[in-house]
C-alpha cells in the first residue's frame, strides 16, 4: 500500500514543502533546488546573494539592515524571508508589524518629523540614488526599501545652493527646519554683537535669483557667503557724508547708533560739555546740519530752547532751571513759598505747567479756593454750609483721601454717630447716587436723618401709618436692634397680666402675609379673649400665620 501511494504521488510533491512565492516562481522545479539549497543542508545566504546583487553590494559596503543581520547578528535569510508558502505569500516578514519596525537597525534612526512619516513617504523611486537596476534588473523600485542615502540632500532640496556644505544637521535639526538652532553666528567671519543680534537674517543677507532653479517655486534664495562687511558703510548710510572718515567705531558701537563709544569720543572735551538731560539728547537735535564739526552757538539757552517766559525773567535761565530738567526749578534760587501760594504736600510734586497752563509763569493765578483748580467731586452738596463748602474742612494738601473728617466732626452735624453707627463704614450710609445727568456722586447731604432714610421698615408701616404714630427710637436703640426698650404695660393698649407675662411674643404676634409680604403683626391685634381662646375653655385656638 505504501509503495502504490508513492508511485501515485508526483516526485516534486514528495520533495518540495510547497510552491514558491510569486517573485521566485521561475525557480520552481526539482532541477532548480540547488540554486538556493546546498545538498544535504538548508538554504544559505551565499545562494541568495548570488541572485540579489543589490543586497550583496550593501553588505560589502558595510551599510544597511542586511549588513547588520547577515554580518553582525549572523541571522539567516529565511528568518525574515520564508519560502514555499504559496504564490501569494509575502516574502518580507516584519517582526511586530511594519509600523513597529526599529529603523535604527538600518543605521538611520528616525527622529523628529521623520518619525511621523509613512514608509513610502521616503521609500519611493525618486529618492533612490543607487543604480539598483544595474545590480538587479528585475527589481521593482516602487516596492523596494533599498537604495536610499542618509545624506539630507538626497531627499531634501538644498535651500542654500551649496553655500553651507552638505551637513545640514550642523545648523538644523529633524524636529523643525526653522529656526536653525544649531547655527552660531560667532563661528562666522562676522560676529554679531549689540543690536545686530536682533536683526532679521534677510536684512543683511539679500535675496538673489537662481539662474538654474531646482523647482518652479524655488527661483530665489538667500545669499550667505561673499558679503562685504569690513566697513559699516557697506550696509549703513553714512549720515556724516564722509566728513568724519569711514571708521564709524571711533564714535559709535553696535549697542545703538545713538549710543556713542565714550571710550573714544568724550563730549566733555568739546567747548560744551554735556550734563544732565543733555547727555540723552540725540546729536541731530543740536547738530541739525549733520556736520558734527560745525560750530554751534551755546552761550545762552535761548539759542536752542524757546523762552516760554518771553524775556520777562531775562536770559539767564540758570537762575531757576538746571540741566537736570526744565520741569524741576532750581530750588536754590527759586522758592515758591515767596509767592502768594506756598507749595505743600502733594502740590510740591505737581508739574509747573499743570497750574501755569498758559505757559507764562508771571500770569497771576487764583488760589484762594480749591475749586479754581480742582473739580468739585461732590457736585455742590456742601454749598449751603456756612463756610460755602470749603474743601479744607475735610481734606488737606497731603492727599484727597483719607478725608480729615471723623467722629468728633460728625457730632457737629445733625446726625451724631452713636452705638453701632460708630462701627459702620462711611460708604454704607454715604452711597453712590446717580444724578439725572448720568454722573454718579457719593451722597453726603440728606434732607432727613430719620432711621427709614437708610433702613428698611420691616414692620411695613404698622407704626407710622396708624395712630398713635411711633418712631423707631420708641422701641429700638442705636446700640442694638434686638435690644428693645418697649414696655408692654406703658407703651401698649394691652398690659400683660397673670399668665400673659410668661407667653412668648410670638404666641400673640404671628407672622402674616399681606400682598405677598410676610411680616409679624403688631397692629392691629384683636384684644378680646375669644380672639385667642376657645369658648369652652382656655385652650388657645389654632391660628394660621
Amino acid at each position: 500500500m505504501v509503495i502504490s501511494f508513492a508511485l501515485a504521488t508526483p516526485v516534486q510533491a514528495q520533495i518540495s514543502p510547497g510552491k514558491l512565492a510569486a517573485p521566485h516562481a521561475d525557480l520552481e522545479g526539482i532541477r532548480n533546488c540547488v540554486k538556493c539549497h546546498e545538498l544535504g543542508s538548508g538554504p544559505r545566504a551565499k545562494r541568495c546573494l548570488d541572485c540579489h546583487r543589490e543586497i550583496e553590494a550593501g553588505i560589502k559596503a558595510k551599510k544597511g539592515l542586511h549588513f547588520q543581520y547577515e554580518q553582525v547578528q549572523k541571522k539567516l535569510c529565511f528568518k525574515c524571508h520564508s519560502e514555499h508558502a504559496g504564490r501569494n505569500f509575502q516574502l518580507i516578514r516584519w517582526q511586530g508589524g511594519q509600523k513597529n519596525f526599529d529603523h535604527s537597525q538600518t543605521g538611520f534612526e528616525l527622529q523628529g518629523k521623520h518619525s511621523t512619516l509613512k514608509c513610502r513617504d521616503c521609500h519611493q523611486p525618486k529618492y533612490v540614488k543607487t543604480d539598483l537596476k544595474k545590480l538587479q534588473p528585475k527589481i521593482d523600485l516602487k516596492k523596494t526599501f533599498l537604495g536610499l542615502n542618509r545624506d539630507c540632500l538626497a531627499c531634501h532640496l538644498d535651500m542654500h545652493r551649496g553655500q553651507q556644505g552638505r551637513d545640514c544637521l550642523k545648523c538644523h535639526n529633524q524636529k523643525k527646519w526653522q529656526p536653525a538652532t544649531g547655527f552660531d553666528h560667532n563661528r562666522a567671519r562676522f560676529v554679531l554683537t549689540g543690536k545686530h543680534v536682533r536683526v532679521a537674517c534677510g536684512k543683511c543677507h539679500p535675496t538673489v535669483r537662481d539662474p538654474r532653479p531646482p523647482a518652479r517655486n524655488q527661483k530665489f534664495y538667500l545669499k550667505y557667503v561673499g558679503l562685504e562687511f569690513r566697513s559699516c558703510a557697506a550696509c549703513h548710510k553714512d549720515v556724516h557724508k564722509g566728513k568724519l572718515g569711514s571708521n564709524c567705531r571711533e564714535c559709535h558701537s553696535t549697542r545703538g547708533w545713538k549710543q556713542f563709544s565714550t571710550a573714544r569720543f568724550d563730549h566733555s572735551k568739546a567747548r560744551f560739555p554735556l550734563r544732565g538731560l543733555h547727555k540723552r539728547v540725540d546729536c541731530r537735535k543740536c547738530h541739525t546740519s549733520g556736520d558734527m564739526t560745525k560750530p554751534l552757538r551755546f552761550s545762552s539757552c535761548v539759542f536752542c530752547h524757546k523762552d516760554v517766559h518771553k524775556g520777562k525773567f531775562g536770559r539767564d535761565c540758570k537762575q531757576c532751571h538746571s540741566e537736570n530738567g526744565w520741569k524741576r526749578p532750581n530750588r536754590a534760587t527759586f522758592d515758591h513759598a515767596k509767592t502768594d501760594f506756598a507749595l505743600r504736600g502733594k502740590h510740591q510734586r505737581v508739574a509747573c505747567e499743570k497750574c501755569h497752563t498758559s505757559g507764562s509763569m508771571l500770569t497771576p493765578l487764583r488760589s484762594e479756593r480749591c475749586e479754581f483748580c480742582h473739580t468739585d467731586v461732590h457736585l455742590g452738596q456742601f454749598k449751603k454750609r456756612t463756610d460755602g463748602g470749603n474743601c479744607q474742612a475735610c481734606h488737606n494738601e497731603q492727599g484727597f483721601l483719607p478725608a480729615q473728617f471723623g467722629v468728633p466732626e460728625h457730632r457737629k452735624t445733625r446726625f451724631a454717630l452713636e452705638g453701632a453707627h460708630l462701627a459702620t463704614p462711611c460708604i454704607a450710609c454715604h452711597k453712590l447716587q446717580k444724578r439725572p445727568n448720568g454722573k454718579a456722586v457719593r451722597r453726603f447731604a440728606f434732607s432727613t436723618v430719620h432711621c427709614e432714610t437708610c433702613h428698611r421698615d420691616v414692620h411695613f408701616g404698622q407704626f407710622t401709618r396708624s395712630k398713635p404714630l411711633k418712631n423707631c427710637e420708641n422701641c429700638h436703640t442705636v446700640s442694638e436692634w434686638q435690644g428693645l426698650v418697649f414696655n408692654h404695660e406703658k407703651d401698649s393698649r394691652f398690659p400683660l397680666q397673670g399668665a400673659h407675662r410668661t407667653v412668648a411674643c410670638s404666641g400673640c404676634h404671628k407672622k402674616v402675609k399681606v400682598k405677598k409680604r410676610r411680616f409679624i403683626l403688631y397692629r392691629q391685634v384683636p384684644m378680646h379673649c375669644e380672639n385667642c381662646h376657645t369658648p369652652g375653655g382656655m385652650k388657645l385656638k389654632q391660628q394660621r400665620g
